[in-house]
């Protein structure tokens, strides 16, 4: 059983961490639909290499805080839509 280090920890799934698991899943579902399953395999197991190693330099759930930003995620019931920066009420 895996023991988070810090509050803020991804979730592990086998050893990686939850937001790698997302962007290989992406190409997994984008090789069935392509029928190129192989060859989006291939680009999962590469490109996730490539994120981990981008993903270092960065805040701890970089992909939930971008997700944020763009607006795709939200934070809670008060703040619904990240793509406001000011709150003028």
């Amino acid at each position: 059983m895996h023991i988070p280090g810090h509050v803020d920890d991804q979730p592990m799934i086998l050893f990686w961490e939850m937001d790698e698991v997302a962007v290989g899943a992406m190409f997994f579902i984008i090789g069935y639909i392509m029928r190129e399953l192989t060859i989006c395999i291939v680009l999962a197991f590469i490109m996730v290499k490539l994120f981990q190693g981008w993903k270092n330099n960065q805040l701890n759930g970089v992909l939930i805080h971008m997700s944020y930003k763009f607006g795709w995620w939200r934070l809670n019931e008060v703040f619904k839509n990240g793509n406001i920066k000011e709150w003028i009420a």
